[in-house]
């Protein structure tokens, strides 16, 4: 594995961990009658905790 491919690699789970972060604070600030409605926070762990890789599929 080359220098640049372990590179790239780092800086794309950086990317998808900053971006969870972000959506996660930003979802925690709508009501709770709307976060309750899109199934917050019990639809989306139950959706990173399967274990597999889901980068491909959009999770809002």
């Amino acid at each position: 594995m080359s220098v640049f491919t372990r590179m790239n690699h780092y800086v794309r789970h950086y990317r998808t961990a900053l971006n969870r972060r972000r959506t996660e604070r930003l979802i925690g600030t709508l009501p709770p009658e709307i976060r309750k409605d899109i199934g917050w926070p019990t639809h989306y762990t139950g959706v990173q905790s399967d274990g597999q890789d889901n980068r491909s599929v959009s999770r809002f």
